[in-house]
């Protein structure tokens, strides 16, 4: 049975066992930060323990472990095993919308040079992005939403979306978000909604914005031949080390002679390797690297003008193989659902608190969320001033201030409560 399929008959039941309520209490969000904060050490304690214990994706077995004895312990209605390692909890509330709230659980493969009591115990692995953040702080929201729920005052059902593998990708190309489409995930929903931490921002901040949020990302593989032999006779071969130059100077050029000027892109070549010893000219050099750009029409651009360029190899001799591998489409939140997450998120934390987010070249799988259904995505702020410098993500001393764990629950609960009252 797919599984929006076996949630839509649990909530069937579910609501004719349980009578419904034509006027419920209100729910302000000074009650929902209220109960919160008195999660507070207890989100605090998942957070940490997923720190100590980082699995990278399609791996996180004892994540989803975790999230699965959590969310059942509070009687929530789960399926395991989702997008391979993946896990979904149903909260069913009053006849209304269901909303999906998301969280990824997958580290990163970077040693960790922090000194903290909750280090990580796995040698070359670290959650370095701040997903053991994101997980800790929907089991919160889960709890609270579940909380409601017992007490007849939840007026739709969530769906808590905890996806593995955002970083990567597997053998068919696909990430955890993609699977968990693909899977009936998402079948059902009227909105989707997720955050990340944000060390540029001071706890207590966050910020979205309307549209295009982040980049597209495919990434390359460049192979590059030529004719090896002896370096003091290079008129009897075709050096490859100097073909692979023209090419990354044509790449570079790319972005700035053939996209508009007013948009944005950005190719990156993140690897090069050639040659095997200082007298031998090399054979084969082989480029790697990333492409990002806002939208559809400059992704291909990109793409093609890549290809344009590894041509440059031929005019020389040589010949050239590109291996394009399409990663995550650009991340797009729907006009109505950044209104209805701005409006809960200003009555939460004060108009004053919340921004307009920049665009970003980054990418992110909730993109192929966004794509299905209305969502938004939100920063969460998780620098503490009191520090001396901020530490970013995907680094090996990364760190976040957990008092912004709260705040990240509270807000996920109102943003899915304001799209249900909406």
């Amino acid at each position: 049975m797919l599984l929006h399929s076996f949630f839509a008959e649990q909530l069937k039941l579910f609501q004719k066992e349980k009578p419904m309520t034509n006027q419920l209490t209100p729910i302000t969000s000074h009650e929902i930060m209220q109960r919160a904060e008195i999660l507070h050490e207890k989100m605090r304690t998942w957070r940490q323990t997923i720190h100590r214990y980082p699995e990278l994706g399609f791996d996180e077995t004892r994540t989803a472990n975790l999230v699965y004895n959590e969310l059942t312990n509070l009687g929530i209605e789960t399926e395991t095993g989702i997008a391979k390692t993946g896990v979904i909890g149903q909260v069913y509330g009053n006849d209304g919308p269901t909303v999906g709230l998301r969280a990824d659980m997958d580290a990163l493969p970077i040693q960790e040079q922090n000194n903290t009591e909750f280090n990580s115990l796995y040698p070359g692995l670290m959650h370095a992005c701040g997903h053991d953040m994101h997980t800790a702080i929907l089991l919160g929201a889960g709890t609270i939403l579940q909380e409601l729920s017992a007490q007849g005052r939840l007026p739709g059902s969530v769906r808590l979306l905890f996806q593995p593998s955002e970083e990567d990708q597997d053998e068919e190309g696909k990430s955890g978000g993609m699977h968990m489409v693909e899977e009936g995930g998402l079948n059902g929903l009227d909105a989707v909604f997720a955050l990340h931490v944000d060390p540029t921002r001071e706890v207590g901040l966050v910020a979205t914005r309307p549209g295009t949020m982040m980049a597209s990302v495919d990434t390359f593989l460049i192979e590059l031949y030529g004719r090896g032999g002896h370096a003091a006779y290079p008129h009897r071969t075709i050096d490859t080390i100097a073909l692979s130059a023209q090419v990354i100077q044509a790449i570079h050029q790319i972005v700035s002679r053939r996209l508009n000027p007013v948009e944005s892109g950005v190719i990156t070549i993140g690897t090069i390797q050639g040659g095997i010893k200082e007298n031998i000219m090399a054979d084969k050099v082989t480029l790697t690297g990333t492409i990002r750009s806002l939208e559809p029409q400059n992704r291909q651009l990109l793409r093609d003008e890549l290809r344009r360029a590894c041509q440059l190899t031929e005019i020389f001799g040589g010949r050239y193989e590109l291996h394009l591998k399409a990663g995550y489409p650009a991340a797009v939140n729907s006009s109505e659902a950044y209104q209805v997450m701005m409006s809960a998120l200003s009555d939460l934390l004060g108009p004053d608190q919340i921004s307009v987010a920049a665009q970003s070249m980054g990418a992110e799988d909730f993109a192929v969320m966004t794509q299905e259904v209305p969502g938004c995505y939100m920063r969460l702020g998780t620098h503490n001033p009191a520090w001396k410098r901020q530490y970013h993500l995907h680094t090996p001393t990364f760190r976040v201030d957990e008092d912004a764990l709260p705040i990240g629950a509270a807000a996920l609960v109102v943003t899915a409560l304001g799209w249900m009252n909406k």
